[in-house]
């Protein structure tokens, strides 16, 4: 499991510094150290930063988590398949199907919403359970 998708909240809890911070951190340690490619979506960086609105460092933490995170391109066909697929939150499915076929894991603090919906081209970890895999 080298490419791994991160979910919008997996980025979001590091940025804000929240309660599952510290787990996000050690993906984004492996990262920087190249043990582990890390993709996301353009979308997740709109909706962050909308939350790191009024931080004043925005731009530099961005800086940051381009330096280890690339973005993945979603195309019309991938957004297609989520409006088609069976996911009720509809952002939860655009981000598993832009992922889809372009990773080998997706990341989410939030897996049970993604729990019936995972393929074995795509199976769904929260970041201790990736953690754990890995080691």
């Amino acid at each position: 499991m080298r490419k791994i998708y991160l979910d919008t909240n997996v980025i979001l809890e590091h940025a804000m510094q929240r309660s599952n911070y510290k787990q996000a951190m050690e993906i984004f340690h492996l990262a920087e150290s190249g043990a582990i490619d890390c993709y996301t979506s353009a979308a997740t960086f709109f909706t962050i930063a909308f939350f790191l609105q009024k931080e004043e460092n925005s731009k530099q933490i961005f800086k940051t988590y381009f330096s280890f995170i690339k973005v993945i391109t979603t195309s019309d066909e991938d957004l297609q398949a989520a409006v088609n697929s069976s996911f009720i939150d509809i952002e939860d499915a655009f981000q598993y199907y832009s992922a889809l076929g372009k990773c080998d894991a997706f990341i989410t603090f939030n897996k049970k919403d993604f729990i019936h919906h995972q393929s074995e081209k795509l199976p769904c970890f929260t970041p201790a359970e990736f953690l754990k895999a890995l080691f």
